[in-house]
């Protein structure tokens, strides 16, 4: 009898054809992030976006932006690690003074309960919860109907 596909075997090709290629390995990164960057980084700092290869961090400080722009090489080879390969090819770093997000490495988080600050902007760890919210926006933007040039 065959093993059952992997979630990553299923979701990886379907988000390929959307331009988010390496969907599943971003997950990681994200889920890992203060294992990627350590806690006190992981304090000042939080990943935005991957695409084609560039990963763009926020800082809440400019020192923080310079701080992490020492750490690239590192932090860059422990994304890829994570990812299980070469996912982040380059990493740019933008300020924000809105503050970050603070998280547990996976689901400590869950466990120690929502924080002041989560309250206003959740951001669930497990897959579950990440699963739900992409489907929820695939039907907000399927519900928005054809598109030119679809």
């Amino acid at each position: 009898m065959k093993d059952p596909p992997r979630l990553r075997e299923l979701l990886d090709p379907v988000t390929a054809r959307f331009g988010m290629e390496g969907a599943s390995s971003a997950g990681a990164v994200w889920s890992r992030w203060t294992e990627v960057v350590g806690d006190s980084v992981a304090r000042h700092a939080e990943p935005t976006s991957l695409r084609g290869g560039v990963l763009r961090v926020r800082t809440d400080s400019p020192a923080w932006a310079t701080e992490i722009g020492y750490l690239v090489d590192e932090i860059r080879a422990r994304a890829n690690e994570i990812a299980g390969r070469e996912l982040v090819r380059e990493i740019r770093v933008w300020t924000s003074n809105v503050p970050i997000a603070h998280r547990s490495p996976g689901r400590a988080a869950e466990r120690a309960g929502p924080s002041e600050h989560d309250a206003a902007r959740p951001v669930p760890n497990d897959p579950a919860s990440a699963l739900e919210r992409a489907r929820a926006a695939w039907e907000r933007w399927l519900s928005k109907g054809p598109r030119k040039g679809s």
